[in-house]
Formats: C-alpha cells, sequence, structure tokens
C-alpha cells in the first residue's frame, strides 16, 4: 500500500495562526506608518500656510508709512514728525497715508474701533474674533522726475512711468524733505496731471526738484475669513485698495494682534497692547502678530489636542486636527529709524 504524507490538521492550524500573527503585524506597521506619514505631511503643510502667512504681513508692515526716502520720522530728531501734505478732496479709506497703520480688535461680535465700511464690504467680510489691520505706503521703485517743475501746479514731469501710474490712482510725490498726495487726473509718458475736483487744490505744495520721485500709492488690508475652497474652513485674506480679496492661506482659525507703542520717544515700544487700547497710532513702531493655524485633515490626534491662545490656556479643540501657534514681532522700518 502507498503511504500517504502532508501536514496535519494541527499542523495547519499553527500555520494558519503563525500567518495570522505575522499579517497583523505587518497590518499594524502599515497602519502606524501611514498615520505617521499623514501627521507629518498636514504639519509641513500647517508650517507653509504659516511662514507664507506671516511672511505676507511682515512685509506690507514693516513697510507701513513708507514715502521714499522720506519717512514719518524728521531728519533731526526721532520723535519728530514730518506730516504728509494730502491734497485728495476727501480723504478717506484707500488714500489716507498719514493714518499709515491702522488696527481693529475683535470683542464679542464686532471690532473696536470699528471697521470702516470699505472693510465691511469686502467679499468675504471678516470673521468675527480675529483682528483686523490696514496698512499704507507708496510701492514700487519711484519714477523719477525729467526736469524740476517750474511751478507747483504745473503738470508733473516723469521720465517714464515705472510704476505704471494710471488716471485716477492715488499718488505720491516726494524728496527727502517734503512729501505730498493727490490723484493723478491724467497720465503720459512724459507727465502726471494733478487738477482740481479729484483733488482740492492744483497745487502739491511746492515745485518739486529732479531728485523727486512718483508712487502710487497702495492701501492694504489684511483679515481672516470664510475660506473660497475649503467649506467651514477659514483662510488669511489680503485686500488691496478696496478691491477683491485675495485668498493667501487656508486654515487660519484666528488672527491676534498687538501693538508696540512709544509712549515717551525713544524710539523703543513701552507696551504692547490691543487696538483699542492704543492711545495714539502714530506713536507705535512694532507689531506683534499671532496665528492660530491648523492641520487641513482631521482625526489626527487620539483625543483632540488642547492648545494655548492669546493667553488662554487648555482650550478644548471642537475636532482631531492638530493646531500650532505662530508669532512674529515686525518693527515699522519708516517710525523705528
Amino acid at each position: 500500500m502507498k503511504s500517504h504524507s502532508g501536514f496535519s490538521l494541527v499542523e495547519l492550524m499553527v500555520a494558519l495562526f503563525l500567518g495570522l500573527i505575522v499579517m497583523s503585524a505587518v497590518s499594524s506597521v502599515f497602519i502606524t506608518s501611514n498615520k505617521t506619514n499623514s501627521v507629518q505631511d498636514n504639519m509641513g503643510r500647517l508650517q507653509e500656510n504659516a511662514r507664507f502667512a506671516l511672511s505676507s504681513i511682515e512685509t506690507d508692515i514693516r513697510m507701513a508709512g513708507y514715502r521714499g526716502c522720506l519717512g514719518q520720522k524728521g531728519p533731526t530728531s526721532a520723535a519728530q514728525t514730518t506730516p504728509v501734505n494730502n491734497i485728495i478732496n476727501g480723504i478717506n479709506y484707500n488714500n489716507n497715508l498719514a493714518s499709515s497703520i491702522q488696527g481693529y480688535f475683535a470683542t464679542g461680535g464686532g471690532w473696536a474701533p470699528g471697521l470702516d465700511n470699505t472693510i465691511i464690504a469686502a467679499l468675504p467680510a471678516p470673521t468675527p474674533g480675529s483682528d483686523v489691520i490696514t496698512v499704507r505706503m507708496a510701492v514700487g521703485t519711484g519714477t523719477p522726475l525729467s526736469t524740476a517743475m517750474t511751478s507747483p501746479t504745473v503738470d508733473i514731469p516723469i521720465a517714464g512711468n515705472v510704476d505704471n501710474i494710471t488716471a485716477g490712482a492715488t499718488t505720491l510725490i516726494a524728496d527727502c524733505t517734503t512729501s505730498t498726495v493727490f490723484v493723478a487726473t491724467g497720465v503720459s509718458a512724459a507727465t502726471i496731471s494733478h487738477a482740481s475736483g479729484s483733488n482740492t487744490t492744483t497745487s502739491v505744495g511746492r515745485s518739486f526738484g529732479t531728485d523727486a520721485v512718483v508712487m502710487p500709492v497702495s492701501t492694504i488690508t489684511y483679515y481672516v475669513g470664510p475660506s473660497n475652497d475649503l467649506a467651514g474652513g477659514q483662510s488669511l485674506f489680503r485686500m488691496i485698495n478696496g478691491g477683491v480679496s485675495q485668498e493667501l492661506a487656508d486654515n487660519v482659525e484666528q488672527l491676534r494682534i498687538l501693538y508696540g507703542e512709544d509712549t515717551n520717544g525713544d524710539i523703543s515700544p513701552d507696551h504692547y497692547v490691543t487696538a483699542n487700547n492704543v492711545v495714539n497710532m502714530q506713536n507705535v513702531i512694532s507689531v506683534k502678530l499671532m496665528l492660530l493655524m491648523r492641520t487641513p485633515s482631521d482625526n489626527l490626534s487620539a483625543n483632540g489636542q488642547f492648545y494655548t491662545f492669546n493667553g488662554q490656556a487648555a482650550i478644548a479643540p471642537p475636532d482631531k486636527r492638530i493646531r500650532k501657534v505662530f508669532s512674529s514681532v515686525i518693527t515699522i522700518r519708516n517710525r523705528a529709524t
């Protein structure tokens, strides 16, 4: 008779059991590795969003009040201000360069001081609970004068139009001692006019020489609002000159801002306070930003990660995303030098 060889039932059961153990271990390693990769990917995106958001705001805050070689501080005394001459007929949100930085503190369901109507009309609108900041400055490289003005009322002779200034634009002419803001009522390759009507006068205050430059003026507002792409999410937005708001970074949950006010003229902040507690915004020489960021994906932490933000500790999260706070202190160059 032929003998039959093979595995016994017990041996098969042992083999299956060992196989299940190996498969379980492999599955556990795969799941853990996948979770780790997901967390790392989300944290990378969170940090990238935060860096870009802070970099964008920092650049504009740092240049608030820029007027070419003429900053807001006088040449002989750090505490001496050199006011801008604004001849625009109807100073408003888009042209008030004398107010080069303005903060709005989120309190309750609104802001203090109240938001300008231009900001209220932004789309999307700012989300209550996050601060808002507006900065104004001259932008571009500056178009030099081709020849000296023969009088303060003549068209401004320019050597080209480097910054592509257009008719109707809020415009600055400045040298190292004087600056004037006006509406450019006409622009050609050789001249910029500043007629009355849009301006209160045809005079820009003095006959500027060839050491002067002409630059466009920008009013830029940063705020947190409902994301255009993420349902239920918040993003950082930038609005320039009251135009269409640009979505800069998503998953920004909150923006808080403190203002470093110099109360004794020594070019050093004596305290950091919220916008509604600043005595004089003209004395603010630095700004502290705090951004609360969250990961794009949910279910990354086992039980929800408690966090601390803006002095409030152990805040309970509404989900299982990971949150992180990013902060930066920015010196306003045209006030602190």
